[in-house]
Parts: C-alpha cells; sequence; structure tokens
C-alpha cells in the first residue's frame, strides 16, 4: 500500500472530524467512517451530539486554539444508529492550504464509560441506604428548623402585640390627660415628651409587628377611601418632634389635582414615617422633603430626599436587609431598629409597587417608589371626621345610661375605655378575660360589648360563640351590638369560612378607640340589634336565584360610589384575566397578590359575595395543598359576575341615550 492510499484509507476508515477556524457557523467535515454511524448528515457540531447537545465541544475547540500545544483529550456522548456512543476526542491544530483547522480524532470507548459507570452504580448501591438515612436526617433537622422559625415568627408577632396593646393605652391615657388638664402648661408639655417616646417605641413596636407578619405572609391590607393631603399632614405631625430634636426641618411638596384615593391610609403612612426617621437620622444639617407627584389618574410617585452625607455604594444593595444598620457620622443610635428599611421594602411590594434608592456622598439620598391608587371622586360624600361629632349626640347617649361590658386583659386600655363611656354616663363594667366576662354576661343585661379578641383563658371569639348561642335562643334581646377589638391585626384573625357578620360582630376596631369613635359606635348602633349569621361553609356553591343575587349587589353599590364603576369594571376584566394566566402558569404568589389587590377593590364597592370569593382564593393558596378546581371554580364566579355588572353598566348607558 503506497502513502497516498495509505492516507486515504486512515481519511475513509478512522473515525474524526475537523472544523475550520474560520468558520463563524462551525461547520464541519467528517470521515465516512463517522458519518456512516448517523442517519442525518453530518454538517454542524451540534448534529455530532444531537440530543447530548452542550457547549462542551466548543469549549474545547477555544481551548485548544489558546494552547495548541498541548494534548486535548476529553469523552463525550453521541446518539447513533445503534444507541449511545462515547467517545474520547484527541484534539490539535494544524494548517493546510493557508487554512487553519482543528482536528479531533475520535476513539470508541463506550464499553469503558459503562464499566466505569457500572462500578460508580455498584458504590452507589451500597451506600444507598446511608444516603437514604442521612437524607431522613437531614429532612428532620430542616423541618424541625423550620417548625422553630415559625414559632419563633408568630411569637415575635405575639409579643409585638402585647407590647403595642399598653402603649396604645398610655397614649391614648396621655390624650385624656392632655384634654383634662390643658390649661396646665407645665403639665401638658410634659405629657407631649411623654407622648414623643411612647409615638417612637409605637414606631418600632409596629416594624417588629409587620416585619414578623412578612415572614410568614400574614400582612393584609385594608383598602379606604382617604386623602392624601391629610395623611401628609399626619405623617408630618408624627415625625415633627423627631425632626425638630436633631434641628432638622421635614417638608412635604404635591403635585397633583386629585386629593381622595383609594388604598390602605395605614400602611402609606408607615412607609413614609420609616422612610423620613431613616432620612432623619442620618441628617445633621437641612433637612428631608417628601415629594409625591400624580403620574397618571392612579399612579402616584413618591420621592424622599434628605440632604444626610450618603450611603456608599457598596452598601446600597443590602439597605433593604433586615438588621442592617450603617453607622456614620451623622447618625444616631437613639434612633432605628434595623428594620425600617426592610419593612418598607415588603410593604411597598405588598402594595405591588417597587422601590429603589440613589446616595451621593456628601449630597444625600433619594428613595423613589411608585404606587397605584384608585382616584375616588371629589363629589363623594365625606364621612363625618371624629371631632365633628356633635354635642347633641352626647347629650342623647347620656340619656340613655346604656349598659356596658369591657373586656379586655390589659388593665390601661380598660380604664381608657372605661373612661370614655362614664362621660357618656354609661353603667360600665369590666372583665380581664374571656372566662370573667362570660360569668358577668350570664348574670347581666348589657346593651354593648366591647370585646377584646386575644386574651388568656378564653379567647374572643369563644365569648362570641356563647354569646350567640343565647341570641339563638332570644334571651339576649336588649343587646344592641358586639364590638371586636385587638392591639393589631384583624381579618388575618377570622377563622377560615366566617366573615366578621357570621361571628355575630357589628364592627372590628384596632386600638386605641378614641372617645368620639365610641360616641360614634352607641350613636348608630342605638337601634340596631345583631342576629348571628350561619357560618359560610361554601361561598363557591350554586345559589338558588343566583342571577337576581348578582342584579341585586350591583343595584345596592351605594349611590357615592356609582361614578367609579365603569373604572372598576373595565380594571377588574384586566385583573381577572392576568388571575386566569397565574393560575394556567400556576404562578401562586402572584395570583396571591393579585387576588389580594381585587379584594380590597371589590371590598370599597361592598360587593360581599365577590369578596368571599376572592377569600376563598386567598385561604386555597394560604393552605398546604393548593386546589386548582377551586381557584377556577372562584374565577369564574367573578367572571360571570363581572359579566352581570356589564351589561348592567350597557343597560343604563343605553337609557340614558
Amino acid at each position: 500500500m503506497n502513502t497516498n492510499a495509505f492516507e486515504s484509507w486512515v481519511m475513509e476508515d478512522m473515525l474524526w472530524w475537523r472544523c475550520a477556524v474560520s468558520s463563524p457557523t462551525h461547520e464541519i467535515e467528517c470521515s465516512t467512517a463517522l458519518q456512516a454511524l448517523f442517519e442525518h448528515p453530518i454538517i454542524k457540531i451540534n448534529d455530532l451530539t444531537g440530543i447530548y447537545a452542550s457547549p462542551l465541544i466548543e469549549l474545547k475547540v477555544q481551548e485548544v486554539l489558546q494552547q495548541p500545544k498541548n494534548d486535548l483529550r476529553f469523552v463525550t456522548s453521541y446518539e447513533t444508529k445503534k444507541g449511545k456512543f462515547s467517545f474520547q476526542h484527541r484534539m490539535r491544530v494544524y494548517e493546510e492550504n493557508n487554512q487553519k483547522w482543528v482536528f479531533s480524532e475520535c476513539i470508541d470507548v463506550t464499553e469503558m464509560v459503562l464499566l466505569e459507570r457500572e462500578i460508580v452504580d455498584a458504590k452507589g448501591r451500597a451506600s444507598l441506604a446511608q444516603v437514604y438515612e442521612r437524607q431522613a436526617f437531614l429532612e428532620e433537622q430542616n423541618r424541625l428548623i423550620e417548625e422553630s422559625y415559625q414559632k419563633q415568627s408568630r411569637f415575635l408577632a405575639l409579643l409585638s402585640h402585647e407590647l403595642r396593646s399598653p402603649l396604645l393605652g398610655m397614649k391614648s391615657m396621655v390624650t385624656h390627660l392632655k384634654q383634662v388638664f390643658s390649661d396646665n402648661d407645665y403639665l401638658v408639655e410634659r405629657l407631649k415628651i411623654i407622648n414623643l417616646t411612647t409615638e417612637q417605641m409605637t414606631f418600632l413596636v409596629n416594624d417588629i409587628l409587620t416585619y414578623s407578619q412578612t415572614e410568614y405572609d400574614a400582612i393584609i391590607l385594608h383598602p379606604k377611601r382617604f386623602s392624601l393631603q391629610q395623611t401628609f399632614e399626619y405623617v408630618k405631625q408624627l415625625t415633627k418632634s423627631i425632626a425638630a430634636d436633631k434641628e432638622v426641618f421635614v417638608s412635604f411638596v404635591y403635585i397633583g389635582e386629585k386629593d381622595w384615593v383609594f388604598g390602605d391610609s395605614v400602611r402609606l403612612a408607615q412607609i413614609l414615617i420609616n422612610l423620613i426617621v431613616n432620612a432623619i437620622k442620618f441628617t445633621r444639617v437641612g433637612g428631608v422633603t417628601v415629594e409625591v407627584k400624580q403620574q397618571a389618574d392612579d399612579l402616584f410617585n413618591f420621592r424622599v430626599t434628605d440632604s444626610g452625607e450618603g450611603i456608599p455604594s457598596e452598601k446600597l444593595q443590602e439597605i433593604f436587609d433586615p438588621f442592617v444598620q450603617f453607622k456614620t457620622e451623622g447618625s444616631t443610635n437613639a434612633l432605628g431598629s434595623g428594620l425600617g428599611l426592610s419593612v418598607v421594602k415588603q410593604l411597598v411590594d405588598v402594595m405591588g409597587g417597587d422601590i429603589s434608592v440613589t446616595s451621593k456622598m456628601g449630597v444625600g439620598t433619594t428613595f423613589k417608589f411608585a404606587l397605584k391608587l384608585q382616584v375616588a371622586s371629589d363629589e363623594i360624600q365625606v364621612e363625618p371626621e371624629e371631632g365633628e361629632i356633635v354635642a347633641n349626640q352626647v347629650d342623647q347617649l347620656k340619656k340613655h345610661q346604656y349598659r356596658v361590658l369591657v373586656v379586655d386583659d390589659s388593665k390601661i386600655n380598660r380604664m381608657v375605655l372605661t373612661g370614655f363611656l362614664n362621660d357618656l354616663n354609661c353603667q360600665v363594667e369590666e372583665a380581664a378575660d374571656g372566662q370573667q366576662a362570660w360569668k358577668l354576661f350570664e348574670k347581666q343585661i348589657y346593651d354593648f360589648v366591647f370585646l377584646d379578641i386575644q386574651m388568656p383563658i378564653m379567647d374572643g371569639f369563644e365569648v362570641m360563640k356563647l354569646i350567640n348561642q343565647k341570641r339563638q335562643k332570644g334571651l339576649v334581646k336588649e343587646l344592641k351590638s358586639v364590638f371586636a377589638i385587638t392591639a393589631g391585626g384583624g381579618e388575618e384573625l377570622i377563622p377560615k369560612g366566617q366573615t366578621l357578620q357570621s361571628l355575630g360582630f357589628e364592627k372590628w376596631f384596632v386600638k386605641p378607640i378614641s372617645q368620639e369613635q365610641v360616641i360614634k359606635l352607641l350613636t348608630e348602633s342605638d337601634h340596631k340589634v345583631v342576629e348571628p349569621i350561619e357560618p359560610v361553609q361554601q361561598p363557591i356553591e350554586q345559589e338558588n336565584g343566583e342571577e337576581d343575587a348578582f342584579v341585586d349587589e350591583i343595584v345596592s353599590i351605594p349611590a357615592q360610589f356609582q361614578p367609579l364603576i365603569g373604572s372598576f369594571a373595565e380594571e377588574l376584566k384586566q385583573n381577572l384575566e392576568e388571575m386566569r394566566e397565574q393560575i394556567n402558569k400556576q404562578q401562586w404568589v402572584e395570583l396571591k397578590a393579585k387576588a389580594h389587590y381585587v379584594k380590597g377593590n371589590c371590598m370599597v364597592f361592598q360587593l360581599e359575595r365577590w369578596v368571599e370569593w376572592l377569600r376563598s382564593i386567598e385561604r386555597n393558596l394560604q393552605s398546604e395543598q393548593i386546589d386548582k378546581n377551586i381557584l377556577i371554580e372562584c374565577l369564574e364566579k367573578l367572571e360571570i359576575a363581572l359579566k352581570y355588572l356589564e351589561n348592567s353598566l350597557l343597560k343604563s348607558d343605553n337609557e340614558s341615550n
């Protein structure tokens, strides 16, 4: 065999491929023997690897080009006519006719790879029992850690509630004393100091409570109609004393046409307070400016800027992490817990916004976030403020001499509430826990009950069950209303499948309750007797006269909200489409946030059944096993309800034309 024949034999019968270095698409040539292993033409590198495609070969090509003198060898697999084969590649670079090539010789090592794999598998099987045992141990450890973490988070939330209750009692007592001794300047000034200290402690406790709630997804928004200007003034007053203490100013600038919006004003105030307090902390000269701009009908941009010394760029990425505190020249350890900005981030996220921060050393820091707040018509009648309760209502209440039971495990809270009621000439009895309350209730007749929910021995829900049993038997016809009160929370405390009304409560209030609120409560409930409603079992089940129920609920939307129904229906349609897509893609976190947002809008329009379907979605998403059928069924109910609403709008338009 001559040299040319030998070379021809080698080129045809050996397994090899080569790739021109100048080829941008990695086109290759291969030997006849290698091509014969495949049913399809081999034109590019990926034609070789097929289902085992990976960047390995291309990386090796680049490696051999960088180090052409190295003996580069590696193993990869191809899917051939006879199945999966493994080849050892030996790569090198050579030139031919002024063209540089990467040449790869392929050696079949399939049997060797299979043998090696069998050896590895054998070793694996030998230690499999140990692996399972180790895995079970780690899973148990992880379960215990998670359980402990959840217990600590819930304990933190409970502790925050317990701290918040006496603080709110102190605040109420200070307010009451300031009214009583309003002519004593010396005493009023010192009461202001106590009030400031209480507010600072309340800020801290609120942050701890909010943080613990975010740890197990317990934050629930309470949207309602509120004034932006009033909220800004409230925030400014709360931070005024802290700013004055550091001799810096706090100013608000609002650029927008609308003042009244729908949203959670309490959470918005908490966001702004934390950002302002944080800004004050790092500002020695100048002050803090809060700029709010109405970007669109329902989009508001918020900007909080300080003239502090700034934050180093390398620390900005951890600015929203919990328990992070930056010590700088202008800061003071007297303010902040390291939770404020983390809480801000969590609240902005829950409210559907996004927050960012920029800072320049020696110039200052700016926090920016945007929130969607549905604009409310200026024509809507504003509910009277607490301070607007007229004197004749007080005189009228005093004539009744109502019998009232106040139940609270906090003595100071009982003292405050009892003091308000005594001023209204009420006959008040107190109970420190649910068991004491029930004993008193069995012996006495009451017109009103103020019932704390979180108490030792017997909580408020248990007491309410016993009261309902008497109501059902017609034994407490004199009882007009039972009011639920708590140091924090609300809907998240209500048992699954229940509503506030089904439990028998008239209203739910978060401490502290002001004297004006008490007057308003008793006045509104003067001629009411709350009858217990059977617990809601399955809000998604078919109901008799469902069509009439849809129509009745739409017709019953309060008149002041009628101008907003069109925009509400349009936004609801888009939200429901997004929810259906989220269900299909199993985007449970996004679905939960969207359902919560839609629920808030439906609550504004007092669409109770719609709210129940959305609550069913939220409860299902909180369960260990998510039932997709329930989610779809609730969504279909909402889509049907939306159709009725759209038909109602269309009918109204036709009649007006």
